[in-house]
């Protein structure tokens, strides 16, 4: 049987987890700007004096929501990650992972997080945060790729984030169906990995150019 101090501390905590919630309820919908003490306070249920209780200030409550909701992020990403994922993954594997994914994450999903990242790019105080996102996103998929053996895949990381946060804002506009958008994505990561491994020249000689001076061969991977 729980003790009381034990009961105590369970309740405190999930007042504390309701107030990081409902911040991050307000800042997708309307920024920095949307999230006050009162209007924290309202949208948890709880007193308005709550969030002086739990946070210094609304800024210190505010970076602590979007840490946690930037891990549990993270985390869900992971998970679903491990779910289809083993030590001989292929190709066409990865690619059914990613459909698979797309369709755990609706638009819904999708407006309500390119949302939050949008608003803390435009937060000073909350701009290293966004960043440090895009960087454990980018670790996220290097750890796929390397599980596909593909070497070298930090620079490939970064183009596959920004793919899937364009799909992520072309979803918003209904232009395609989710299936389309979903098969449209698998294709275009699958598009940039395979000419990742191809390597520069052989891109460059399939497309009929020269391959730039800098950029490196198959052969150099």
């Amino acid at each position: 049987m729980a003790t009381r101090a034990q009961l105590t501390q369970g309740r405190s905590r999930q007042r504390r987890d309701d107030l990081l919630a409902a911040a991050i309820e307000l800042f997708a919908e309307g920024g920095s700007r949307a999230v006050t003490h009162r209007a924290v306070a309202r949208q948890a249920g709880l007193p308005s004096a709550t969030t002086t209780y739990y946070f210094a200030s609304i800024e210190d409550l505010l970076r602590e929501a979007l840490a946690a909701h930037i891990q549990q992020w993270t985390t869900d990403l992971e998970a679903l990650t491990d779910l289809g994922l083993g030590p001989k993954t292929s190709l066409d594997d990865a690619s059914s992972l990613v459909s698979h994914v797309f369709a755990m994450r609706g638009p819904d999903v999708a407006a309500r997080e390119l949302s939050i990242f949008l608003a803390a790019t435009h937060d000073p105080a909350l701009r290293d945060a966004a960043a440090e996102t895009l960087r454990k996103f980018e670790q996220l998929v290097v750890t796929v790729l390397s599980r596909l053996g593909v070497d070298d895949a930090e620079p490939l990381a970064a183009s596959i984030i920004a793919l899937i946060a364009g799909t992520a804002l072309r979803r918003q506009s209904g232009l395609y169906s989710e299936k389309d958008e979903a098969q449209m994505m698998a294709t275009g990561i699958r598009d940039l990995i395979g000419a990742h491994v191809l390597g520069d020249e052989k891109v460059a000689a399939a497309i009929g150019r020269q391959a730039p001076a800098s950029g490196r061969s198959a052969e150099s991977r």
